[in-house]
């Protein structure tokens, strides 16, 4: 073969003639011309070099390639190929190509080192006493880690390439006779199904190319896809039969299926004693559970305040206020998510600035003029934290909205507002499907007592013993 024109249809996939990052190193292999492209900072140049250095010091006219890489090349991964396209398509993604005279073979020579970000523990969700590691944006590097911890033969490994303008490498990780069968079929289809030009989002856009909402589900604010950036938390959840996709240039791996409830597990439930556990749990759900109904049912007590016995009214206001009450409680929701995107872009030399001028408006200065009352900033501050419980910021707005309208409903139209509003929520949560069709209110429904029981009491033997002993090979 004509090792210009190949090299120029190799140049044409990967548009070297516009990219200066894309170097050629011409060599000669056993006598005849060859040239390795690559890119420049996606190549490990010590490894490079020593493939350059073997090459070179090849002697005679091998058949093929292949037998170059057989003979010359054990200490790094090769591969020969006969196809340009899956040559363009792997030095894209960081290996060098050899191209030879002579030869119909084209080397595709593994010397990647990206620039990682160091793995550290994740921001969101942060540990006492576990490990404190967390995923980045390196697929291979990710997998890795959740080797670390699930190191047996049981552990499946599936890649794809997705995007048919832009392929993203993405993995499905399960393990071996455990995750449903049918929602690995349809993960595979999808991911299968040339539909996406790119993964411009990674993970929110393979999320909603893997389950796209239907209907009024595009209306259901209700997350059915889990995000976890801790290693220990992906083998875990693996250990209970469901399966982790990965997808390169994110940290954020996804676990399916979920339930409601698996988005108020964390980390520390399994580092710390049953009894502390069990605690911590069951206050993390009360106090989830009073973000949501503490304020509409102030308001309802409030409208009836005749009917609170007097040992309560501390719990009233008496005070006159301008604001209606429940539109104090809508414009301090606007003004918290106001400010909390703007926290997000504020400087971190100007966070302590931006933290007291926030204190000062939403605070003194809100109570001094008038406008809210003290009752309201309390409950109101209350709820924006609680906001914080679950790691999942899709499962905290759910339940802000679910919040909103109950103090709509409250406001106009009562009790009977408020238990509809109530009762039309728990029909959206009864209706919604995890990913793999099953209850979203699971085990509540459907009912399993011994479900119900491991959702509020941590078992003393810990989330992963009894499956190891299924999962190890036995000796």
């Amino acid at each position: 073969m004509d090792l210009e024109h190949r090299q120029q249809e190799l140049d044409g996939k990967i548009g070297a003639a516009t990219a200066f990052d894309i170097k050629k190193r011409p060599l000669r292999l056993g006598g005849k011309s060859g040239i390795l492209t690559f890119i420049i900072g996606y190549t490990d140049g010590v490894l490079a070099e020593r493939i350059i250095s073997a090459l070179q010091g090849i002697k005679g006219s091998p058949a093929t390639l292949r037998e170059v890489m057989e003979a010359d090349l054990s200490f790094a991964s090769a591969e020969a190929t006969k196809s340009v396209d899956q040559a363009a398509s792997e030095l894209l993604r960081g290996s060098a190509v050899l191209l030879v005279d002579g030869y119909e073979d084209i080397l595709i020579l593994d010397a990647r080192s990206f620039p990682l970000r160091e793995s550290s523990e994740p921001e969101k969700d942060r540990t006492l006493r576990g490990p404190h590691t967390g995923t980045n944006e390196s697929l291979i590097s990710n997998l890795v880690q959740i080797r670390r911890y699930l190191r047996t033969a049981e552990l499946v490994t599936e890649r794809f390439l997705v995007g048919t303008q832009i392929p993203t490498e993405v993995a499905v990780i399960h393990l071996a006779g455990r995750a449903d069968p049918a929602l690995l079929e349809r993960i595979r289809s999808r991911l299968k199904k040339e539909a996406l030009p790119a993964l411009s989002m990674t993970q929110e856009t393979l999320a909603n190319h893997l389950f796209p909402p239907r209907g009024l589900g595009v209306l259901n604010p209700f997350p059915r896809v889990r995000y976890t950036e801790r290693p220990d938390v992906v083998a875990a959840t693996l250990m209970e039969g469901k399966v982790a996709v990965l997808c390169d240039n994110s940290p954020s791996i996804l676990l399916l299926p979920e339930s409601i409830f698996d988005f108020f597990e964390e980390a520390d439930d399994y580092y710390f004693p049953p009894v502390t556990a069990t605690y911590l749990r069951l206050v993390r759900g009360f106090v989830f559970a009073a973000s949501v109904f503490l304020i509409p049912i102030w308001l309802l007590v409030v409208q009836n305040a005749g009917k609170v016995p007097a040992g309560l009214h501390f719990i009233l206001t008496d005070k006159p206020h301008p604001v209606p009450l429940f539109l104090q409680f809508l414009i301090i929701e606007l003004a918290l998510d106001g400010l909390k995107m703007a926290s997000l872009n504020t400087p971190s030399t100007l966070s302590n600035s931006f933290s007291v001028i926030g204190g000062l408006l939403l605070g003194e200065f809100a109570v001094k003029s008038g406008w809210f009352l003290p009752q309201t900033i309390l409950y109101a501050a209350f709820t924006g934290i609680a906001n914080y419980v679950p790691t999942n910021y899709e499962l905290g707005y759910s339940f802000k909205f679910m919040r909103m309208s109950l103090v709509i409903a409250v406001a106009f139209f009562g009790i009977w507002g408020f238990l509809f509003a109530t009762a039309f929520w728990l029909f959206v949560l009864a209706c919604t499907r995890s990913s793999a069709g099953k209850g979203y209110l699971s085990p509540f429904y459907p009912f399993d007592p011994k479900g119900i029981a491991r959702l509020f009491f941590r078992h003393k033997s810990g989330k992963e013993r009894e499956r190891f002993r299924q999962i190890l090979p036995k000796t």
